[in-house]
C-alpha cells in the first residue's frame, strides 16, 4: 500500500500560484532529498530511448533495436515568491536561490541530484540521478509575477529507484544529521512515518530521548555509549525501520 504523506504534506509557498499535480520533484540540499512539488508547474521527464541496432533473428538483413536505457531531459517551471519587507525569495524558496545559482555556474558547481516520482501510485517508475541545470525566464503574463523555467539534462546513468512512497507502514528512514556528532548531541532523522515513532535505537543502545517534529523528521539524543559506525532504527506501531547507516565520534 503506498504513502501518500508526500503528497498530502506538499504545499506551495504563500503567494505562489504554482498548480496541484500529482508528482512530486526533489532535490538534494545538504546530502537530504527536499520536496520542492509544492511550487512547480509543468513537470516533464521527457526521456529519449538509447538504442543499439541488431539483426532480427530469422530475418536476414533486416536491422532490428534494442533500448538499453533512457536519457531525461526534466523540465519545470517555478514562480518566483518575495517576501513583502526584505524584497528576497521567500525562506521556503531557498532551493530555488541555489538552483539559480547552479544553472549559471560551471563544472561540479552546476550539477544537483534529482528525484522524480508519482506521489499517490508506488507501481509508477521512480527516478534518480545528477543533473545540469539550465534556466530561462518564464513568461507569467502579467507584470508584477516572474518566474523561470528550468531544464535539467542527465550527468550519467539515470536509475529506476524503489518508489520512495512504497512502505508497510513501518518507518523509512532516509537521512541523518549532522554527522559525526557525539554522545548527547541530537541528531535529526528525515524519512517517512516518523510521527507516530514509539521508540529508536542507535547501534542497539535505546534512545532516551525522542521527539517527532513531522511525520517527515524525528529529533534523537544519541546515547552515552555509541561511537562509530552507529546503525539508526526508529519503531512506530507498525513496526521497526531498516537500519539507516550512521557515524557517530
Amino acid at each position: 500500500m503506498s504513502d501518500h504523506t508526500l503528497y498530502d504534506t506538499t504545499v506551495p509557498s504563500a503567494g505562489s500560484l504554482a498548480l496541484a499535480h500529482q508528482k512530486i520533484l526533489r532535490v538534494k540540499q545538504n546530502g537530504v532529498f527536499v520536496n520542492i512539488a509544492g511550487d512547480i508547474n509543468n513537470l516533464a521527464g521527457n526521456p529519449t530511448p538509447i538504442t543499439v541496432q541488431r539483426e532480427a533473428y530469422g530475418t536476414k538483413g533486416r536491422t532490428s533495436q534494442d533500448i538499453i536505457g533512457y536519457n531525461f531531459a526534466p523540465s519545470f517551471s517555478v514562480e518566483g515568491v518575495r517576501d513583502p519587507v526584505t524584497k528576497q525569495l521567500v525562506p521556503a524558496q531557498a532551493w530555488l536561490v541555489d538552483l539559480l545559482n547552479a544553472a549559471y555556474a560551471e563544472g561540479e558547481d552546476n550539477k544537483r541530484e534529482f528525484q522524480w516520482f508519482d506521489a499517490l501510485d508506488e507501481r509508477l517508475p521512480a527516478f534518480e540521478g545528477k543533473f545540469s541545470i539550465a534556466v530561462s525566464d518564464l513568461n507569467t503574463g502579467f507584470a508584477d509575477k516572474g518566474g523561470w523555467t528550468f531544464t535539467l539534462t542527465n550527468d550519467g546513468v539515470v536509475d529506476r529507484i524503489p518508489s520512495p512512497i512504497a512502505g508497510d507502514g513501518k518507518p523509512i528512514l532516509e537521512s541523518a544529521s549532522p554527522v559525526g556528532q557525539a554522545p548527547g548531541d541530537q541528531i535529526v532523522v528525515r524519512g517517512y512515518g516518523l510521527k507516530g515513532a514509539v521508540s529508536a535505537t542507535i547501534d542497539g543502545q535505546a534512545v532516551a530521548k525522542i521527539r517527532a517534529v513531522d511525520d517527515n523528521a524525528i529529533v534523537l539524543l544519541i546515547p552515552a555509549t555509541v561511537t562509530g559506525p552507529a546503525p539508526i532504527v526508529v519503531t512506530n506501531a507498525a513496526g521497526a525501520s531498516t537500519a539507516l547507516p550512521y557515524t557517530a565520534a
